[in-house]
């Protein structure tokens, strides 16, 4: 039975046929849709058929999906609905139940819509963006299928073969204006077998290749690669990726600690120099890109920031933040679990570093042109594959390559090849990946749960160990994974050398003098070396730490802001006597000097206010000048911000959407334009009876959406409100509200 609804029905029309929790599903599988909020559903299907909106969503659709969408523009569905059964007459039999599969999927993303009776339709926006030739067929011609079964079959093999050769992909072709071939297609032209685009361009009509592909319409139907998968040892890629996690947490830990010693040279913008890169790469003993993306991690989880040298005694560059500190003192596998979340929905590509822009300007790290928007998208969409396999299961390139090309045709094989190899690398260092296959703890993260992540990793981890051995030549053996605070311990008297199951640290009179100044005594390593060795001391290493204590803090340094000096120790005397006085702390030094670790701006300030009159000089013992010059204003540039993805609408958060779009939609505007004193008086009604109102309002962008809101405030221009979709109190500005209507005096339209 033919439905009743027209051919051109409206998307919003189709979306107020839809159950809410059809709507729903739609927002959660198309979530641009949803930024910003629509506020009813003729906004949503205005965005609904946007080019960019359809393409993203036609990104995610596998090969079958996207042939599906071309034999609906082969049937011209665009222009009139068409049954499902001349759908799938264009599909082997053995393949209608994927067809209905697909089919589903694709309604509920909206790119086909049911008219009803069995009937389906697609909008215009899906065709043009399957491309204009789809399963390479053109433009219909002027014969009915009847017509060109019976043409094709009075053909010689000359012009068959014309046909044939015009069949075989792009339906276009050109031809010499006198050569042989003209006149074969200027014959063909004239029975309507061919279509003159111009003098030397004809084009073969959609039913004369229908008639040459007889029973395969659509040539070969796609099916998914078979992935040659393997048995694998889940036990054995958790451990592997487990001990590339714990390298990765020690190269971030030794990246913040170069960084709070000296701090990244930055460039103008913001970027760090290949050169500064490379120098930070050779103390790392990684490559340019695993540096690339420690620093991009460490910049997104506010682990570094940029300064920009202004500060007193802050050099310019990338420096380490509190929150390094925080970060270091943290459990292993929770430190890891954010680590790896940062690098899931960072919006940066470090792969790219060293390449050459458009410019030829190297692309440096943390550098505004390493945005990578779709990071988060992709990197999902990679790993997904990989998840759907057995544990312990991977994909090797090739195979994986084979499985996005039939997972996102319309992406292209260039792309793919650069998005597949940079996750699967970056995955690898990260810990997530080990031999091609997800690692149980990277299915947890790629879940969302990285509590449940953290717990995996630490059960992948052998137990730790609180013992070394100590050799002969003075390095230091741990045969297995340290516990933290052991590691730390060792990490402040010896130099790591080699990081593994098996670590290397290396004890020298350098490491020595540098426990000893943090605090440490003679004393003190002696009983660290006894506790954690587990083969003796050697005696090498007793005597190397009390010949470097003997030697250590002989000759002694310090830092002053400011010094006093005199020939007078009277003077000196007294002006100690009045700084101290004042609470500020002085030291003699010698009779005729003192040091203060105040600025000396204050401390002169502070001697003059009590009458000590004190004379300023520079570095050479000159008089200087210590009034104030006059103030310059400073240009200053903003940090760079990192780009983070749009927080994803719970379910809550998409259902009121549904209900507030749908409230919406059945609002209609008022015939007789309202005045702003009449929208006024109805805002104060509906703030004095405590009643929701429905308003237009127009954005700062000068779009006008309707919401329903809860008036408390309407004075001074302003109305104070609480936002139905938000759930929360907002500010409107009066003079941007076009109407307003109490809740329960909107028109409803007649129900269908």
């Amino acid at each position: 039975m033919p439905s009743s609804r027209p051919a051109t029905e409206t998307a919003a029309s189709w979306l107020r046929r839809q159950e809410e929790a059809a709507l729903v599903q739609l927002l959660r599988t198309r979530p641009d849709l949803a930024i910003p909020a629509p506020s009813d559903l003729e906004v949503l299907g205005r965005r609904l058929d946007t080019p960019t909106s359809v393409h993203r969503v036609l990104e995610s659709l596998d090969a079958l999906a996207i042939l599906v969408l071309r034999a609906l523009a082969v049937l011209e569905a665009h222009r009139a609905p068409v049954t499902s059964t001349a759908l799938r007459a264009l599909f082997p039999s053995d393949r209608s139940s994927e067809v209905t599969s697909r089919l589903r999927a694709l309604e509920s993303l909206a790119l086909v819509r049911s008219t009803g009776g069995g009937r389906l339709s697609t909008p215009s926006a899906v065709i043009d963006a399957v491309g204009p030739y789809p399963a390479g067929f053109g433009a219909a011609g002027r014969l009915s299928p009847a017509q060109a079964r019976k043409a094709v079959a009075g053909l010689d093999d000359s012009a068959l073969g014309l046909l044939h050769r015009l069949d075989q992909g792009h339906p276009r072709g050109t031809f010499l204006p006198d050569s042989a071939a003209a006149a074969l297609a200027h014959s063909l032209v004239e029975r309507s077998l061919l279509t003159a685009v111009d003098r030397t361009t004809v084009e073969l009509p959609r039913e004369v290749a229908l008639v040459l592909r007889g029973d395969a319409p659509l040539g070969v139907v796609p099916i998914a690669p078979d992935a040659g998968i393997r048995r694998g040892d889940h036990r054995r890629v958790d451990g592997t990726a487990a001990g590339e996690a714990l390298a990765t947490l020690r190269r971030m830990a030794a990246l913040l600690r170069m960084l709070e010693r000296a701090p990244a040279t930055a460039l103008k913008s913001g970027a760090v120099g290949i050169r500064e890169l490379r120098r930070i790469a050779r103390d790392l003993d990684v490559d340019d890109h695993h540096t690339s993306l420690l620093l991009e991690l460490a910049a997104v989880g506010g682990l570094i920031t940029q300064v920009d040298g202004q500060r007193i005694g802050a050099p310019a560059g990338w420096h380490a933040t509190l929150a390094a500190e925080e970060y270091l003192e943290r459990p292993e596998a929770a430190a890891w679990a954010s680590l790896v979340s940062w690098w899931l929905e960072m919006r940066r590509d470090p792969s790219r570093t060293g390449e050459r822009d458009e410019s030829q300007k190297v692309l440096a790290p943390l550098s505004p042109e390493l945005s990578w928007v779709r990071g988060p998208a992709d990197r999902r969409f990679v790993l997904s594959m990989l998840a759907t396999l057995p544990s312990g299961i991977g994909l090797g390139t090739q195979e994986l390559l084979a499985t996005f090309a039939w997972r996102a045709p319309m992406r292209s094989a260039t792309r793919r090849e650069s998005v597949a190899r940079t996750t699967v690398t970056e995955g690898t260092w990260l810990g997530l990946l080990a031999f091609d296959a997800l690692s149980s703890a990277g299915r947890q993260v790629l879940d969302g749960d990285l509590e449940a992540a953290a717990t995996a990793l630490e059960s992948a981890l052998p137990k730790p160990v609180d013992r070394v051995l100590i050799q002969a030549d003075l390095t230091m053996v741990a045969p297995g994974r340290l516990e933290p605070a052991v590691r730390q311990q060792l990490e402040q008297v010896a130099r790591l050398e080699s990081a593994g199951s098996a670590s290397v640290y290396r004890v020298t009179p350098d490491t020595l003098r540098g426990a000893l100044d943090s605090g440490l005594t003679a004393a003190d390593l002696h009983s660290l070396f006894a506790a954690r060795s587990a083969t003796g001391v050697p005696q090498g290493l007793t005597y190397l730490i009390d010949d470097t204590a003997r030697r250590h803090g002989v000759l002694r340094g310090g830092a002053a802001a400011g010094y006093l000096r005199s020939d007078d120790p009277a003077l000196i005397s007294e002006a100690i006597r009045v700084a101290q006085t004042a609470g500020l702390s002085v030291r003699r030094l010698a009779p005729t000097v003192a040091v203060s670790s105040v600025d000396l701006l204050d401390l002169l300030e502070v001697l003059g206010d009590k009458g000590v009159a004190v004379a300023a000089e520079d570095a050479a013992g000159g008089l200087i000048d210590l009034r104030p010059a006059r103030p310059r204003a400073r240009a200053t540039r903003a940090a760079p911000q990192p780009q983070r993805e749009f927080a994803a609408p719970d379910e809550r958060q998409l259902r009121v959407l549904v209900e507030r779009m749908v409230q919406g939609d059945r609002v209609r505007p008022t015939t007789v334009p309202q005045t702003a004193a009449e929208a006024m008086v109805v805002l104060r009604r509906a703030a004095a009876e405590n009643r929701s109102a429905w308003i237009g309002y127009v954005d700062a962008e000068g779009g006008t959406s309707r919401r329903m809101v809860k008036p408390v405030v309407v004075s001074g221009g302003m109305m104070v409100a609480h936002d139905s979709l938000r759930s929360a109190m907002r500010t409107f500005a009066l003079h941007r509200i076009t109407e307003a209507q109490l809740d329960d005096e909107v028109s409803l339209p007649p129900p269908p």
